[in-house]
């Protein structure tokens, strides 16, 4: 059942919650929605209390007219963590929700509610540059994004779909992928898109003082596995997993894997600190 947190300026974040425990937050990636964990949040409630969130403008969000960037979906985290008195989470980042939560702890950090994250396929940064050859995308591929959002955004979604997975997912599941990117208006996705393909965070993370579980798919299409390497190497308490029949989706395609990595690893204390 989703519920509804009411931001300062009025926005309404969508949130389903479940089960009771150490709290773990899900943070969805850019255009998709906390449904896209939808085969982790049952099972994970057995054991923790599972609360997923939609960002502002995503899924059941309300739309924002401002405040689409990645700074912004941090502050709004803030507010919820603060206001449902969360403390000891442990943050499931997948994609630009792993952004958003050192963004968070960028400015939160000396107060941080968080002790612990789980980084699902994403290195510090998306945008290729002459010191960073492992991006998504470079200038002029962010550019046609952009215009393809405004031009005919289904187009767009219907493509970030070919990208998410080992195996292209069946024509049902194809379709609930697009509808909820669909979700986002495409003046929303154009400016998000933009903000957090610019995001750097390399500069930050080598002082992440909190533990890490990165898992990534081996077949990943969309964050290469160089920048999970990257992360290794540079992120103090970083573990990594590589799933060998997924792609960028691997609570999803590898669901229950995933679903006992994650439980094994919180109760082992190593979230703990």
């Amino acid at each position: 059942m989703t519920s509804f947190h009411r931001l300062p300026d009025g926005t309404r974040l969508a949130y389903t919650e479940a089960g009771v425990g150490q709290p773990v937050v899900f943070l969805h990636g850019v255009l998709a929605s906390k449904r896209f964990f939808e085969r982790n949040l049952a099972t994970l409630a057995q054991t923790f209390r599972v609360i997923a969130i939609d960002f502002r403008g995503h899924g059941d969000s309300d739309d924002s007219q401002g405040g689409n960037t990645v700074a912004q979906f941090a502050r709004d985290l803030d507010h919820f963590l603060a206001t449902k008195e969360l403390a000891d989470v442990i943050a499931v980042g997948w994609s630009m929700g792993n952004f958003v939560i050192w963004d968070y702890l960028e400015e939160f950090g000396a107060n941080s509610r968080i002790s612990a994250q789980i980084c699902i396929s994403q290195g510090p940064t998306d945008l290729i540059s002459a010191d960073w050859p492992h991006g998504f995308t470079d200038h002029v591929g962010l550019r046609d994004m952009v215009r393809t959002a405004q031009e005919d955004y289904a187009v767009l979604c219907a493509h970030v779909v070919t990208l998410l997975t080992h195996e292209l997912p069946g024509p049902e599941d194809c379709v609930w992928m697009v509808e909820e990117q669909l979700k986002l208006l495409p003046n929303s996705a154009a400016c998000i898109l933009t903000d957090q393909t610019q995001r750097d965070y390399r500069a930050f993370l080598p002082s992440l003082a909190i533990p890490v579980l990165g898992i990534w798919g081996a077949d990943e299409k969309a964050v290469s596995l160089k920048t999970a390497d990257w992360m290794r190497a540079n992120v103090p308490d970083f573990t990594l997993e590589i799933f060998g029949h997924s792609g960028h989706m691997p609570m999803w395609e590898e669901a229950g894997r995933f679903n006992n990595l994650v439980t094994s690893w919180i109760r082992d204390g190593r979230s703990i600190r």
